[in-house]
């Protein structure tokens, strides 16, 4: 790789040498001395020459990038300003000198999953102005969907790390912590600091989707308790499928406005 001399001496000289097929180490490092100083600088010399030499001969130019590599750095530049923010606001807890700061990590990531959240809902409200599709559909499919690929991507990566107890438990946890927190905390606001009491919910049919809940919450028990309290491989391709026949049947509830569809609504 490269030699210089060692410590200024100049009847020293180190040799580093990058060893792919050696069990001593990726990088060696060579010391060779001499008692004559010119014999050691010629060495030296010559030594950098062929090195120079040999690195002119064998480097290539870079290879030019895709149309996937132009558009991850069109999609890094897009991520950057919210990147920057997010990791100067919350502390790296994979840095042990600021793992005391979890309580600011947790608040942290909470205001910022809240201001993500604000951010969805009012671009849900500006297709539903402007396109007509209504709230319900967009609640179950882009709302639902972009506060769950963050669950999505630290469930894979836990997963990669052997950490699949973790995954599922992200998996579930959310879910508990969109209900006890993310609600809780507004409706607490609402009812006793703007209102001051009990408020009225314009909502309809809510019996149907709690049942719909806990339907598509059957597969993941009964694959857990008949699997050992195991998740199999196949189970993630059996979860898709549920997902899959649920965004159906909401979507044919909205459209027929029938909130039992696919059996038949009474006149």
């Amino acid at each position: 790789m490269y030699c210089e001399p060692a410590g200024g001496d100049q009847k020293h000289f180190n040799l580093h040498v990058h060893q792919h097929d050696s069990n001593l180490g990726s990088l060696i490092t060579l010391e060779l001395s001499s008692k004559d100083e010119k014999i050691m600088s010629a060495w030296l010399d010559s030594l950098r020459g062929k090195l120079l030499a040999q690195r002119r001969k064998t480097t290539d130019a870079p290879p030019s990038k895709g149309c996937m590599g132009l558009l991850m750095e069109w999609a890094e530049w897009l991520q950057f300003p919210v990147k920057f923010w997010v990791q100067r606001t919350i502390p790296d807890m994979d840095d042990p000198k600021l793992q005391h700061l979890y309580p600011v990590s947790f608040v942290m990531s909470m205001t910022w999953l809240a201001i993500f959240a604000w951010s969805v809902v009012k671009a849900c409200d500006g297709i539903h102005l402007d396109f007509g599709v209504s709230d319900e559909v967009l609640g179950f499919t882009v709302a639902a969907a972009g506060t769950s690929f963050p669950n999505v991507f630290s469930g894979m990566c836990v997963a990669k790390q052997g950490k699949t107890s973790m995954a599922v438990a992200n998996a579930l946890g959310a879910n508990v912590q969109n209900v006890f927190l993310a609600l809780a905390v507004p409706w607490t606001i609402q009812s006793f600091f703007l209102v001051g009491g009990p408020f009225p919910m314009e909502v309809s049919n809510i019996l149907p989707a709690v049942v719909e809940c806990l339907i598509t919450l059957l597969p993941v028990v009964l694959i857990y308790i008949c699997c050992s309290s195991s998740l199999p491989r196949w189970a993630g391709g059996v979860f898709l499928v549920t997902y899959v026949i649920y965004v159906i049947i909401a979507l044919g509830q909205q459209t027929t406005n029938c909130s039992i569809w696919p059996l038949p609504c009474g006149p």
